[in-house]
Order: structure tokens, then C-alpha cells, then sequence
């Protein structure tokens, strides 16, 4: 594992439309911290819900790479970015791991000022992973308010092998499992061994995490999947599937955010095993919203500090929920 200490800065999505992926967010209730456009040159903005980790918005022209991913995966969660001390460092120590580059380190120069270095990696799933240094810039990191206020909590990705993923990302980026509904394979389930690997989903925190301002974190979903992520599996195959969202008020920002035209792709319900209500939105480009309870401060908290994550798999986690098809978009209305 690399010496490097990671810690969760920012996902990032590519979005053919600023202004319809950020009325979709507001529609939630996150916050737009900063917007720079440049025509012809760039168009990024950054948006926040009540963690230091942010959400950023790429809209065209898009850089080399970025275009060729949405060429692959379409317009949607593109990456997942960590900040660290030395950038050059840390992409050193990732290829000699055998790591595949996506970009080595670079500057992120406007009008003559670096505000940034930043290299890119791919997971061995295809995923696009940022390392970021920041420079001469100071993007608003809002603290956290109320703790049942809605919060981003975690950026998800799917993939086949579920073992193997949390393994790559524990030893390259030092993340701890801080929540885990995983059970062995069975015969017949299908995945990597069919019978001997694992199924379900983990929860990884960074080496910062707390239960206060930085709780984000990195889930896997892996082995099998249910009705909410197996038509995205299916069509995509391994790829970043959505971001959640925490809130003690999941049925009232879901209604909210219908009413004022975000799409609906699943009702809020009410899961036993997660003691929880979970509800599901498409954003302007189709990527899945999750909103879920608001997590006791402690549960993620004390395995993170102890390192133990006892498995909390509940044979029915599987539930089927109606879900809404996505008909395309309308503008989202954001009342004055």
C-alpha cells in the first residue's frame, strides 16, 4: 500500500447540459459553491450538500480522456477524486504497483496561475480515479449542519468482482471498511468464481473519515444485483452507478424534488434491515440518486477506529421496489 495519505476531495460528472445537471441538484437541496466558464475553453462547477466532499460538473469542450470515456460509458459520474500532498509521489508509487495510468501529473493552469496538479488512474474495472493537489485555490468546504440535513454521503460503483475491487482499493488508496453486507457466493449465483466469491456491498472510508464533516464514502456493489442497479449493470457493465444522499427526511426532499420535475425512479420504502428508508431519483442525464435515513454517527465511525466491520447480511436485502422508467428529462423548475 502506497505511504501516500489519500483523503476523498470530489466526484465528478460530465454533464452535456450545466445548467439542467445543476437545476437537478438544487432541486434536492445542494448548494452551488463555484462556477467558472470560459467559451470555448472550459465550463466547471462545484456543488456541495452538507460535507466537505464536493460534486463537480464538466460540461464540453471536455479533455481528451473525458471524451473518450463518455464515448464508453455516456454522460454521467465520470470519476472519483482524492486530494494528497504530492501528486508526483503518489502517481510514482501507483505505477510502480502496476497501476494503469490514465494521465500523468499535470498542471491546471488559468491565466498563467497553476491552480491545481493532477494525475489520473484507472481501477482494473475501467473506473477513472483522480489525484488531485491543490494549488493556489481554495474551493468552499462547507461544514456540516444539522446531522439529519441532507449530506452526500457515497459515490457507488458496480462490478463483478466484488473481493477483488475492495482488495484494490483498501491496498492502493488505503481505505477502511466501515460498513459491510456481503455473504459468500453460492453455486449457481453466477459472478467471478460462481460459488466462490463474494456478493453484496461494502461501505470504504478514507484515512480522514469521521462521523462529522468528512463521512464519505466509497461503496462496491458486486456479485449480484437488484432491481434498481441490474438494468444499469446489465447495460453498462462495471461503471460508477450513483451518488447518495442522507437526510432524516427522505419521503419530503424526494416529493420535493418530483415536484419540481425531477424524475422519480423509485418511492420511498422503508427497509427492515437497514432500519431505513430509502427512496431513488434519475438525475438530468439518467445517473441514479439514492436518498437514505440519515446513519447513526456511530456505526460507521467505530469500525473505522477499530478496524473490525462485523457482517450485517440480511438473507432478504434483496427487495424487489417498483421501478419508474426514465421517460427523458424535462427542465427541472427551481422556485424563486
Amino acid at each position: 500500500m502506497t505511504s501516500t495519505k489519500f483523503r476523498f476531495d470530489h466526484v465528478g460528472f460530465m454533464t452535456p447540459d450545466m445548467d439542467h445537471a445543476l437545476a437537478t441538484y438544487r432541486a434536492l437541496g445542494c448548494q452551488l459553491e463555484e462556477r467558472h466558464y470560459r467559451r470555448d475553453d472550459h465550463d466547471l462547477a462545484f456543488m456541495s450538500a452538507g460535507t466537505d466532499v464536493l460534486m463537480e460538473f464538466q460540461a464540453p469542450p471536455l479533455l481528451e480522456e473525458s471524451k473518450e470515456y463518455v464515448a464508453r460509458q455516456g454522460w454521467s459520474i465520470e470519476r472519483v477524486a482524492f486530494v494528497c500532498d504530492d501528486v508526483q509521489k503518489a502517481y510514482d508509487d501507483l505505477m510502480a504497483a502496476g497501476v494503469k495510468s490514465a494521465w500523468a501529473p499535470e498542471p491546471f493552469i488559468i491565466d498563467g496561475l497553476t491552480i491545481a496538479i493532477a494525475a489520473g488512474v484507472w481501477s482494473p474495472e475501467g473506473m477513472m480515479i483522480d489525484i488531485v493537489q491543490h494549488e493556489n485555490v481554495a474551493v468552499p468546504r462547507p461544514e456540516r449542519g444539522d446531522r439529519g440535513e441532507l449530506a452526500l454521503h457515497h459515490a457507488c460503483f458496480l462490478t463483478p468482482d466484488l473481493a477483488a475491487a475492495e482488495k484494490f482499493w483498501t491496498r492502493h488508496f488505503g481505505l477502511a471498511k466501515v460498513l459491510d453486507f456481503t455473504a459468500p457466493l453460492l453455486p449457481g449465483d453466477g459472478g467471478p468464481a460462481d460459488g466462490n466469491g463474494t456478493k453484496g456491498f461494502v461501505m470504504l472510508g478514507d484515512s480522514a473519515f469521521d462521523a462529522g464533516n468528512h463521512e464519505f464514502c466509497l461503496e462496491i456493489i458486486g456479485g449480484e444485483f437488484d432491481a434498481i442497479d441490474g438494468p444499469a449493470y446489465k447495460e453498462r457493465g462495471p461503471h460508477y452507478d450513483h451518488v447518495c444522499f442522507t437526510t432524516d427526511d427522505v419521503a419530503g426532499v424526494w416529493q420535493r424534488a418530483v415536484d419540481l420535475g425531477v424524475e422519480p425512479l423509485s418511492a420511498p420504502a422503508y427497509y427492515e434491515e437497514y432500519d431505513g428508508t430509502i427512496a431513488w431519483l434519475y438525475d438530468a442525464d439518467g445517473t441514479h440518486i439514492e436518498l437514505l435515513s440519515t446513519i447513526p454517527p456511530d456505526e460507521m465511525l467505530e469500525a473505522h477506529r477499530t478496524g473490525v466491520c462485523s457482517s450485517q447480511w440480511v438473507d432478504d436485502w434483496q427487495r424487489d421496489p417498483e421501478v419508474f422508467p426514465r421517460k427523458g428529462s424535462q427542465p427541472v423548475q427551481i422556485k424563486p
